[in-house]
């Protein structure tokens, strides 16, 4: 039981982190500016659901992915786990590796998308661009796979859940808890988050060559 606690709670704080909930936060004070105090916890839910559909969805076809692919998790651990240490190093050291920082460009290009549409529409449509592609994008699905793979389907479910719960909480409360902390704590905090997101990284390309070595001398 303890075993399952631990694996649960382990993989809810990494989700939280690759769900990047800072960029998050201030993506959503920008789109639902104006809005009442209801419609912003109807968009907070919105986006958390959008976001926990789009992982349940490659949580549930996560054999079926690697099956087609012909990959194992190990080989997907040493890929995923480079990816996330790419996207950790960006948001500390704020690196701009191929253009611009990985953070940076989802949030451009939320914006872009959003100032397209009429001011009533982007509102409204505040959620769906908060949950795909700011919370939930490559690295986030990469992630669930990963668990998936390590935990199973029951395990991660519930720490997704979990996760987007404490979100949820931090979208629907975001201006307040931005205006408490202010500008230069969340920017600290964002570094933080970001070092914790390449020591997850580490762990996982480690993980994942330790399992390929494993295999290579299981087939010798």
């Amino acid at each position: 039981m303890l075993e399952i606690l631990t694996a649960i709670v382990s993989s809810a704080i990494t989700l939280f982190i690759i769900l990047d909930p800072l960029l998050s936060t201030s993506m959503f004070i920008d789109l639902t500016r104006g809005l009442s105090g209801k419609e912003v916890l109807k968009q907070a839910g919105i986006a958390t659901s959008v976001a926990g559909v789009l992982m349940l969805v490659f949580l549930v076809f996560n054999d079926v992915i690697f099956s087609i692919l012909n990959i194992e998790l190990d080989s997907f651990k040493v890929a995923g786990g480079i990816i996330l240490f790419i996207l950790g190093l960006q948001i500390v050291l704020g690196l701009e590796i191929g253009g611009k920082a990985a953070h940076e460009a989802r949030a451009e290009q939320a914006r872009d998308g959003a100032e397209l549409l009429p001011g009533t529409v982007r509102k409204s449509m505040a959620g769906v661009i908060i949950g795909t592609p700011i919370m939930c994008g490559p690295g986030t699905i990469t992630t669930v796979m990963i668990i998936g793979s390590e935990y199973g389907i029951l395990i991660t479910a519930v720490a997704i859940i979990l996760a987007l719960l404490v979100i949820w909480m931090i979208l629907a409360f975001s201006s307040r808890i931005t205006a408490v902390l202010g500008e230069t704590v969340i920017v600290i905090l964002s570094k933080i988050v970001g070092l914790l997101l390449t020591a997850i990284a580490v762990h996982t390309i480690w993980s994942g060559v330790v399992g390929l070595i494993g295999l290579t001398v299981a087939g010798l």
